[in-house]
């Protein structure tokens, strides 16, 4: 598959270790044309007709799993989505579902989306525009909402995935099914700043309660895995805006469920959109996070005095 071998050259380029050719940027250089070399040779691979019934959610003949992957996006990036949805039709494991959730602020009928998204409900894909907007928190507030017992995968809609993606998270879930499941995770330190938490990387590792998922990866949320507090709009809404992570983490953590790391930590190829607004830059970058996990600790130390990210 295209996408991962794209995926494959650039994760080569971070194991580069001569010191002189990292001193001139070579590696990065290397990077940025794998980057852009993939993001036009994916979506021209996709434009290209295909038997349809190779890539859809249906008759597939693939393994599919019960369940359902959700995403969100909003308008600086709707027009590249298609393609971070046929990365997940092209999985080597299906779901059933993939859902897209998206604000009716933003888009006031499916009318005014792209072609190449609307098409894509023809071989599986679930759009449904929603009231209000929730930002982050609709990749899996409304899902939950309407099938409180159902189990997830959420995902970020500017990543090209690699298509063991689904399976990576299911093999972990099958040997931790009571766990949250992460390709991605950053080992939390309550003595230091968010920006300073070390990203896990290597072999897989069993479940425990010090890792906090991030969704870039893909992280899979078994059903029951998360306290009623995800789904207290008025409270995450208030001292936890935009870090949908961080708060999912939480209700993990007051539900005692465990995160297990799948070992499958790799750098993912980026969808190149115009005017693309990337939150990490924002909540790493700015130390937004910082604020709303001292927000997040002061408010339940006050309710249940525990201290909710003192998980060394």
């Amino acid at each position: 598959m295209l996408i991962d071998a794209f995926h494959d050259l650039y994760n080569l380029t971070f194991r580069i270790e001569n010191a002189f050719l990292n001193l001139i940027k070579i590696p990065a250089i290397l990077r940025l044309m794998i980057l852009s070399l993939a993001n036009f040779c994916i979506p021209l691979l996709f434009s290209i007709k295909t038997g349809q019934s190779n890539f859809c959610l249906e008759e597939s003949g693939r393994e599919q799993v019960d369940f359902v992957v959700s995403l969100t996006s909003f308008p600086e990036r709707i027009a590249k989505v298609h393609l971070v949805v046929e990365s997940l039709l092209r999985q080597t494991v299906i779901p059933k579902k993939i859902v897209l959730w998206l604000s009716r602020e933003q888009f006031n009928s499916l009318d005014v989306l792209p072609k190449k998204l609307l098409d894509l409900q023809g071989r599986g894909l679930e759009i449904h525009l929603m009231p209000g907007d929730l930002r982050s928190y609709k990749k899996y507030y409304y899902l939950l909402q309407d099938q409180p017992d159902t189990s997830f995968i959420i995902v970020d809609d500017d990543i090209f995935y690699p298509s063991t993606l689904i399976e990576n998270l299911i093999s972990t879930h099958t040997q931790y099914p009571n766990a949250v499941c992460a390709n991605r995770c950053a080992r939390i330190n309550s003595e230091k700043p968010y920006r300073e938490w070390i990203s896990v990387k290597g072999l897989a590792l069993e479940p425990c309660f010090n890792l906090l998922p991030t969704g870039c990866g893909g992280v899979l949320y078994p059903s029951g895995s998360l306290h009623s507090d995800a789904l207290n709009e008025p409270l995450f809404t208030k001292i936890c805006k935009d870090a949908d992570d961080i708060w999912l983490s939480n209700a993990a953590y007051l539900n005692n469920t465990p995160t297990a790391y799948t070992g499958k930590n790799e750098y993912l190829l980026s969808v190149y959109s115009i005017g693309n607004v990337h939150l990490h830059t924002k909540n790493v970058g700015e130390s937004n996070n910082d604020q709303k996990i001292e927000l997040v600790k002061k408010h339940y130390q006050s309710t249940t005095k525990a201290n909710v990210f003192n998980r060394n």
